[in-house]
């Protein structure tokens, strides 16, 4: 009798555990179907609105419905974490969030009181997407890659913000598209080079920034070549205008 009464008990206390799974995250933490949270494009952006450094201002409360301080966690329903971020009255001054799979999706840091990085991942491990600096809330340097590890795109600001060091765009095997950069930082003046899939320069010239019209002018003799690199035309520009 007492055997089966001991019997009873263990079965009342398995179907309890059973309908309330301690080890379930949805119990302690907010969880979120990829679909939810996942744009094919841009990757996990909704916490990007609680990103204090680059001068958002929308805030996150606990559940108790104060404004969230210290590290919190959200899964994914499969239990799969998806965000780790710390918070200061309701905002994000450090985080990761991770696909579903377990790799990372992007990095936020701090590296010292005005500046910040921001790394994104594709969902293959380590495999950078886009790597940012950040003064405050200004991308002073940013850099895209494609899937197979090569410089997509990369620009370079001054520290004024208001004209660039570098700016380039890149094929995806690797060989430069358009890249212009600064070469006197007293005039402003660049060179700009545009170049064909092969690698062979397309067209090429000197350009200044002007700081009235925050422009970027072609001056001077620009040379155009054929696919082959052979030299085909030679034309001047005064203030951006072909003479």
């Amino acid at each position: 009798m007492r055997f089966i009464f001991l019997l009873t008990l263990l079965l009342s206390f398995s179907v309890l555990f059973a309908q309330n799974d301690l080890t379930d995250v949805s119990l302690y933490h907010n969880t979120y179907e990829p679909s939810e949270v996942i744009d094919p494009t841009y990757g996990i952006k909704m916490y990007e609105p609680l990103n204090m450094m680059l001068g958002n201002d929308s805030t996150r409360n606990d559940n108790n419905g104060y404004a969230a301080n210290g590290f919190l966690e959200d899964y994914y329903k499969s239990g799969e974490l998806l965000h780790k971020g710390f918070y200061v009255e309701g905002q994000l001054k450090i985080y990761k969030n991770y696909y579903p799979s377990g790799n990372i999706e992007r990095n936020f840091r701090m590296t010292d009181l005005k500046k910040s990085k921001m790394t994104l991942y594709y969902d293959k491990e380590d495999l950078i997407k886009s790597d940012a600096v950040y003064i405050e809330n200004e991308a002073l340097k940013w850099t895209d890659y494609y899937q197979n590890g090569n410089v997509e795109f990369e620009e370079e600001y001054h520290k004024s913000f208001q004209y660039y060091i570098k700016k380039a765009n890149y094929y995806e095997n690797g060989k430069p598209e358009n890249v212009l950069e600064l070469i006197d930082k007293k005039k402003l003046v660049y060179t700009q080079s545009y170049y064909y899939d092969n690698g062979n320069m397309k067209e090429q010239g000197s350009v200044k920034y002007n700081k009235a019209m925050f422009d970027y002018e072609r001056i001077g003799v620009w040379k155009l070549f054929d696919k082959d690199g052979n030299p085909t035309k030679q034309q001047k520009y005064i203030n951006g205008v072909a003479q």
